[in-house]
């Protein structure tokens, strides 16, 4: 009879063997979970004006809400400020998009825990700058009349949707 800690390794063994598998097959075959038919360059679902550029769909978005907002002068520095973080973070988005490319190919002559280590560095990345839009979004937000903030939220959810 096998000793409780000879199974536990055995089990743990088995388990990493059949994820490394599963990750090699997925890197090779376009069959993995953001391959299976989807359109998305490893980034998720994508549709709509979603598969657009970021930078070229920050601007679309960017001119329909100044449009719909009507903002008065003394809103026009708040919105430069809370526009040019939307500009950065679409940059960003591009060059994350990029460096998530070359982390892609490079994935399967990586251990799993470099794999890992890799992908939880890409993400700390992404939170850190969807904080910086988050504060960006509370500050123009607080100059907004209830009316503007009605229709921010409106057009907000309805860009969300389209993720």
């Amino acid at each position: 009879m096998m000793k409780l800690h000879t199974k536990l390794t055995l089990g743990l063994v088995s388990s990493l063997f059949a994820v490394s598998l599963a990750t090699a097959a997925g890197s090779g075959t376009k069959m993995g979970p953001h391959h299976a038919g989807m359109d998305c360059n490893g980034m998720g679902m994508m549709s709509g004006d979603m598969k657009m550029d970021p930078v070229a769909r920050a601007h679309k978005n960017l001119s329909e809400l100044n449009a719909k907002l009507n903002l008065t002068a003394d809103q026009k520095p708040a919105w430069k400020t809370f526009s040019d973080q939307v500009n950065d973070q679409a940059k960003n988005m591009v060059a994350m998009r990029d460096q998530m490319k070359d982390t892609a190919q490079s994935m399967p002559k990586k251990t799993a825990p470099e794999r890992m280590a890799k992908m939880a560095d890409l993400m700390e990345n992404r939170a850190q700058n969807m904080a910086k839009m988050a504060d960006a979004v509370k500050t123009f937000y607080a100059t907004l009349t209830a009316e503007q903030q009605a229709t921010f939220d409106k057009m907000q959810m309805s860009h969300m949707a389209r993720m």
